[in-house]
């Protein structure tokens, strides 16, 4: 799993890079949003971890931005903010999940897997009798695979 970090403590964002990556995770890690901005537009990431408190343009504000501009990439927050409504206002920002500090790197490692499954399975569009009607199959010529497209 490629992840971006969007972290500013040098002291945290560094032992989030190593310990995700001694799970075998290739990670990036910046301190700004517009690193951020840069190296997303050049690699393709699986997940963002994004902390809130960030200098210049604080994370909430970046999410908020960068969802609108249509971005679909999962995030999860991992932040000190632990109001109830500000966990309501990061989900609703477009943070996939939110998770308070300090944390250990085995749940941070676990979510960000189960957020790669629930975008993996969303990404799928179920066949049910409402959409049957609009799918073609095909049969390939040259061998029996079978295709299955929907419009």
């Amino acid at each position: 799993m490629r992840l971006l970090i969007l972290e500013d403590d040098p002291q945290l964002g560094e032992a989030l890079a190593v310990g995700l990556r001694q799970r075998d995770h290739a990670v990036d890690w910046f301190r700004d949003g517009a690193q951020a901005d840069a190296a997303i537009a050049t690699a393709p990431y699986d997940a963002l971890v994004l902390d809130l408190g960030l200098p210049g343009t604080d994370g909430m504000t970046w999410l908020r931005r960068w969802r609108q501009s249509g971005q679909t990439l999962p995030v999860l927050i991992l932040t000190a903010r632990d109001g109830v409504e500000q966990r309501i206002a990061g989900l609703d920002a477009g943070a996939d999940d939110y998770l308070i500090k300090p944390i250990t790197i085995d749940e941070l490692a676990a979510r960000l897997r189960a957020m790669l499954r629930r975008d993996v399975r969303s990404a799928i569009t179920p066949l049910t009798k409402s959409n049957r009607s609009r799918c073609v199959s095909r049969r390939s010529q040259s061998s029996q695979v079978v295709s299955l497209s929907c419009a």
